[in-house]
């Protein structure tokens, strides 16, 4: 099971052609992600994300707490889950994986 980290999101950058983008927290990590399907499902939770002309609107993102993991090979985002939507499941999970 990959490691559910904790982090605070400073920005979300990425290219629109590409269908690459780079997720950034405030202690510094930065983890590639798919640009489109990650855009959507920040929207998704937070709303406001997509902005005009295929723009990401970081004010709808900075500061947004989210537990997240890599993908099963560790090079990616595989998912996450907003902090204050975390099931009890999820909770459970962060608690032991450090203990």
């Amino acid at each position: 099971m990959e490691k559910i980290m904790r982090g605070t999101i400073s920005g979300l950058h990425g290219m629109w052609g590409s269908g690459l983008a780079t997720l950034c927290f405030e202690d510094g990590t930065s983890v590639p992600c798919d640009n489109g399907t990650t855009v959507r499902a920040m929207d998704a939770c937070f709303g406001g994300v997509i902005g005009e002309a295929h723009t990401i609107n970081q004010d709808a993102l900075i500061g947004k707490e989210i537990y997240w993991s890599y993908d099963e090979f560790g090079l990616v985002l595989g998912g996450f889950t907003p902090v204050d939507e975390a099931s009890e499941e999820l909770l459970e999970m962060v608690a032991t994986q450090d203990a």
